[in-house]
C-alpha cells in the first residue's frame, strides 16, 4: 500500500468519525467508543488487514480527541456559565457594529486555559484595538451546546463564551499591535488601502474580493451576489488562493524551487491576513501540498490532499465540522474533483465547424467556456443540497453568471491586490490604478444586478422544485456511473434543463391560476401581508425584525412564482416594524403604485419613502379618503385613518374581497379605533382577520370580532419584549371559536380563496 493510500485511509476515517461525533453520537459515548475501536484495530493487525487497522486507528483517534478537546476547552467555559464575575479579556480582532451596540472577539484565560469569547456592549467597543485588555463585571454564558449533540453557530467557529458587561469597562491599551494580531491588522490595512484607492461605488466590492472584508459592501450588492450564485467572489476561498499563486507565477516563472520559496510564505501570510477561515486554510493546505509535490518532483494525490486538509482543520477544532462554511468549501472541492472532468468531457464534444477565421477563433475560445461552465456545475453538485438545507434556496442562474464574471475575476483580483499594496506607499498612483479597476468592478456588479432582477433567478426549495432537483441529481449520478466509452452527455443536459423549466412553469402557472390568496409573510416582529388574485399582487406594509430583510422576504416569495412586478404597495403607518424592508423591496421589485396615509409626524420617513418611489418610478397616491382598488378579480377597500393621538391610531386599514369571501387587515389600530371603523364602514362578515398590532391585548377587540365574526385569525409576530400576542386577545379568539395561526409558530401563513 503506497504512502498516499495509507494517508487517505487514515485521514478519511479520522474526518468521518469527527462528523459522526458532532452530529450523531452523544458526548458521553465519545471516549468509550474511541477506546473500544482499539480492539478491532488489534484484530486487523493480527489478520494483516492494513486498511482496517488505519480506519480503526483514525476513528479511535478522532473520538478520543473530541473527548479531550471538550474536556480541555469546554470545561473553562462551562465553569463560567451563568456566573457574574470580574473578567479580564484580551481583544483579538476589531469590533463589529450590531443593532444594539457592538461586539468584539476576545480571549479569556480560565484555569490557565485560553477561551475564545465574544464581548457584547455599546459602541465604545468600536474604539478598541487588538491587544487591548478590557476588565469588567460580566454575565458569562456558555455558547457551546444547545442540545446534547447540537452545536451553536458560535461554537462551530471556536467561540465558547459570551460576555455581557454589567459595569463600566476598564481599558488598558496595548500600545502596539501584538505579534499574533499582525496578519489580521495588515489585512485590514490592505482593505482600507483598497477602499481609499478605488472609486466609492465599487470600493466595497473590490475590497471584499481581495480580503473578504464585506463591511463596506452595500446590502444591495450582497443580495445581488447571493441571488446570482456569485457570492463566492467575496468569500475568500480556494479560487482566490489560486488567483494569488497564478499572479505570483508571473514573477517567479515555472521553476519549482523559486515558486515554492516565493509562493508558500505569501500564501500562508495571505491566509492569516484574511482571517484564516476554513475555506482559506483548506485552500492554503492544497496549494502548499501542490507546491511541495512540484518541488520534490512527485505527483500529488488529490484525494489524500482533500482528506488530509479536512483532517488537519478538524484536528485544530473538531467542532468546526458543523460549520457551514467548512462543509460548503469541501463540498465544492469534491464536486470539482468528481464532476467537473466528466462535465467538461461532455461539453467539449460540442464544437463549431471548422469554417472561416471567426469560427477558428470561436473554436479556441469554446473549450475555455466549457471549462468554466464545467467547473461551476461541478462546484454546484455537492454544494446545492447543503445550500437548500441551510438557506432554503437555489440559484438557477449561477452557471451563467459565473461564466460571465469569472474570466474577469482573476485579473481584477491581481489588479486590486496590486493597487492596495501600492496604496500603502503611493496613494496617488494607487488612485490611478483604482480608477482603471473600477470599470471591470462595475461590470461584475452590473452582471449581478441585472441577473438578480430576473424572476426565478433564485428559488426557494419548495413546491415543484424538490422533485425537479431530485430528477436532476438522478441524471447526474447516472452520468457519473455510465461506463460506456461514449455517451450523449448533451441529452442528459437537455433532460435536466427540461425538468427545471417544467418546475418553473408549473410554479408560475399554479400561482397565476389560483383564485385569490392572502399570505402573511414571516418577517419576525412586524407585518408584511401579500394579497394576490390571478397573478396581480398587492402588499400591505413591509417591515419586521427577522434575520432576513423583510423586503427580500417578499421579493423572494414573488420571484419564486415568476412575479417581478408589485401592482400596489399600501402602508398602514410609518413605524419601523411596518416599513423597514422598503429599500430592499424597491430594489428587487417594480412597484407600480404606492398608497400612503397622510400624517403630521414621521415626516423624514415619509420623505425617504417618496424619494424611493420617485427613484423607482412608482406612482404615489395619498390616502385623503377611502379608496377602492381592483386586483384581478378581487377588490381592495383602503380605509383612511380614523383615529388620532399616535401613528398606531392614525393608521390605515384594508379590506380584501373575492366573491363571497373577505379579509380584514387593521394595522396597529387599537380597540377604540376598531370600534370607529365598525361604525364608519359596512364591513360585513370577514372570514379572515389579520390580528391588529401583532396580537396585542389592546387590539382585535370584542366590537370588531362581533362585527366581522372571523373563522381564521392570522397573527404576524416574532420574538419581542411586548408580550405579543397577548393572553387577553388569545382568550377572546378562543371564546369566539376562531382558528388562530401565528407566524412565530408556523412561519409564513397562506389562506386560499377559490
Amino acid at each position: 500500500m503506497s504512502g498516499y493510500r495509507r494517508g487517505l485511509w487514515l485521514c478519511a476515517a479520522f474526518s468521518a468519525a469527527i462528523f459522526a461525533a458532532v452530529y450523531l453520537l452523544p458526548t458521553a459515548w465519545w471516549v468509550p467508543l474511541g477506546l473500544g475501536l482499539l480492539a478491532p484495530a488489534g484484530v486487523f493487525v493480527w489478520r494483516g488487514v492494513r486498511p482496517g487497522v488505519l480506519v480503526c486507528l483514525g476513528a479511535a483517534a478522532a473520538l478520543l480527541w473530541c473527548g479531550a478537546f471538550r474536556a480541555v476547552f469546554f470545561a473553562p467555559a462551562e465553569a463560567l456559565d451563568s456566573r457574574r464575575l470580574s473578567v479580564t479579556a484580551v481583544i483579538s480582532e476589531p469590533a463589529q457594529p450590531t443593532d444594539y451596540g457592538a461586539r468584539v472577539p476576545c480571549w479569556v484565560t480560565q484555569g490557565g486555559v485560553p477561551v475564545k469569547a465574544t464581548l457584547y456592549s455599546g459602541a465604545e467597543l468600536l474604539e478598541l484595538d487588538p491587544g487591548d485588555k478590557v476588565t469588567a463585571v460580566c454575565d458569562c454564558a456558555q455558547t457551546a451546546l444547545e442540545e446534547e449533540t447540537r452545536f451553536t453557530t458560535a461554537a462551530t467557529y471556536g467561540v465558547f463564551l459570551t460576555l455581557r458587561p454589567r459595569s463600566d469597562l476598564k481599558v488598558e491599551p496595548a500600545g502596539s499591535v501584538p505579534w499574533w494580531c499582525l496578519p489580521t491588522h495588515w489585512g485590514r490595512k490592505l482593505s482600507a488601502s483598497i477602499q481609499a484607492a478605488v472609486p466609492q461605488d465599487v470600493s466595497g466590492l473590490l475590497a471584499a474580493l481581495v480580503t473578504g472584508d464585506k463591511t463596506a459592501m452595500s446590502p444591495r450588492t450582497r443580495t445581488d451576489l447571493a441571488r446570482t450564485g456569485t457570492v463566492h467572489l467575496v468569500a475568500v476561498s480556494g479560487m482566490h488562493v489560486c488567483f494569488l499563486v497564478s499572479f505570483l507565477t508571473l514573477f517567479t516563472g515555472m521553476d519549482p524551487r523559486r515558486r515554492f520559496w516565493v509562493c508558500a510564505p505569501v500564501v500562508v501570510l495571505f491566509a492569516l491576513a484574511v482571517g484564516a477561515t476554513a475555506s482559506v486554510m483548506r485552500a492554503c493546505i492544497f496549494q502548499l501540498a501542490f507546491l511541495t509535490a512540484d518541488l520534490l518532483g512527485r505527483e500529488e494525490d488529490r484525494w489524500t490532499t482533500i482528506t488530509g486538509a479536512l483532517a488537519l482543520l478538524l484536528l485544530v477544532d473538531p467542532f468546526s465540522a458543523a460549520n457551514v462554511g467548512l462543509q460548503m468549501s469541501f463540498a465544492a472541492v469534491m464536486g470539482i474533483a468528481v464532476v467537473t472532468p466528466r462535465a467538461f468531457a461532455c461539453l467539449n464534444r460540442l464544437r463549431l465547424p471548422e469554417r472561416g477565421k471567426l469560427t477558428r477563433w470561436g473554436g479556441r475560445l469554446l473549450p475555455r467556456i466549457w471549462q468554466l461552465l464545467a467547473a461551476s456545475l461541478g462546484a454546484m453538485v455537492f454544494t446545492m443540497p447543503l445550500s437548500t438545507y441551510y438557506f432554503g434556496s437555489i440559484s438557477l442562474l449561477a452557471p451563467l453568471t459565473n461564466l460571465l464574471v469569472l474570466p474577469v475575476a482573476s485579473a481584477l483580483f491581481a489588479g486590486t491586490l496590486t493597487a492596495g499594496l501600492v496604496g500603502m506607499l503611493w496613494p496617488g498612483l494607487a488612485a490611478c490604478l483604482g480608477a482603471v479597476l473600477a470599470w471591470p468592478g462595475r461590470y461584475v456588479a452590473l452582471v449581478a444586478r441585472c441577473f438578480s432582477a430576473f424572476p426565478y433567478c433564485a428559488v426557494s426549495f419548495q413546491g415543484y422544485y424538490p422533485v425537479a432537483l431530485g430528477g436532476v441529481y438522478a441524471l447526474v449520478f447516472i452520468l457519473l456511473l455510465w461506463r460506456r466509452q461514449r455517451h450523449r452527455g448533451w441529452l442528459f443536459l437537455l433532460c435536466g434543463s427540461a425538468m427545471v423549466l417544467s418546475a418553473v412553469a408549473a410554479t408560475g402557472w399554479s400561482f397565476a391560476g389560483a383564485g385569490a390568496t392572502l399570505t402573511v409573510l414571516d418577517v419576525g416582529q412586524g407585518q408584511s401581508v401579500l394579497l394576490a388574485s390571478q397573478g396581480h399582487t398587492a402588499l400591505i406594509d413591509c417591515g419586521g425584525s427577522g434575520p432576513e430583510d423583510p423586503g427580500d422576504v417578499c421579493a423572494d416569495y414573488l420571484n419564486d412564482r415568476g412575479v417581478a412586478v408589485l401592482d400596489a404597495l399600501l402602508l398602514t403607518h410609518y413605524h419601523t416594524d411596518h416599513i423597514s424592508g422598503l429599500d430592499a423591496l424597491f430594489h428587487r421589485l417594480t412597484v407600480r403604485r404606492l398608497v400612503l396615509p397622510r400624517m403630521d409626524h414621521d415626516l423624514e420617513t415619509q420623505a425617504h419613502i417618496l424619494d424611493l418611489a420617485r427613484a423607482e418610478g412608482a406612482a404615489v397616491t395619498w390616502l385623503d379618503g377611502d379608496s377602492a382598488l381592483s386586483l384581478g378579480r378581487a377588490q381592495l377597500t383602503v380605509f383612511a385613518p380614523l383615529g388620532d393621538g399616535g401613528a398606531n391610531e392614525e393608521g390605515a386599514s384594508v379590506q380584501f374581497r373575492y366573491g363571497p369571501y373577505a379579509a380584514l387587515v387593521t394595522g396597529d389600530m387599537n380597540t377604540a379605533v376598531e370600534a370607529d371603523l365598525v361604525a364608519h364602514a359596512s364591513l360585513g362578515r370577514c372570514q379572515v382577520l389579520v390580528a391588529g398590532h401583532h396580537g396585542s391585548n389592546h387590539a382585535s377587540g370584542q366590537a370588531l370580532l362581533n362585527a366581522i365574526d372571523p373563522e381564521t385569525v392570522l397573527i404576524s409576530c416574532g420574538e419581542n419584549v411586548y408580550g405579543h400576542p397577548g393572553d387577553e386577545t388569545l382568550s377572546r379568539l378562543a371564546q369566539l371559536g376562531a382558528q388562530v395561526r401565528r407566524t412565530d409558530q408556523e412561519g409564513t401563513l397562506t389562506v386560499r380563496f377559490s
